[in-house]
C-alpha cells in the first residue's frame, strides 16, 4: 500500500496523486497553505474516485 503526504512545504507531484489506484494521502494542516492548492483539491478527488483514503492529519 502506497502512502503520501501533503503539507505546506513538501508534497508529491499532482501526476503521481492522480495515478493512485489504492493506498493512503495524509494532509497536514499547512497543506490549505499552498498556492497550489486548488490544483491538489482536484487531483484529490481523482484519487478518491480511485479508491484512494485521504485523511487530514490532526496536531
Amino acid at each position: 500500500m502506497q502512502v503520501l503526504e501533503i503539507s505546506g512545504s513538501q508534497s508529491p507531484s499532482l501526476g503521481d496523486i492522480r495515478a493512485l489506484t489504492g493506498g493512503e494521502i495524509y494532509l497536514f494542516p499547512t497543506a490549505r497553505e499552498r498556492e497550489d492548492w486548488p490544483r491538489y483539491i482536484d487531483a484529490l478527488a481523482s484519487a478518491i474516485a480511485h479508491g484512494v483514503s485521504v485523511k487530514w492529519v490532526t496536531p
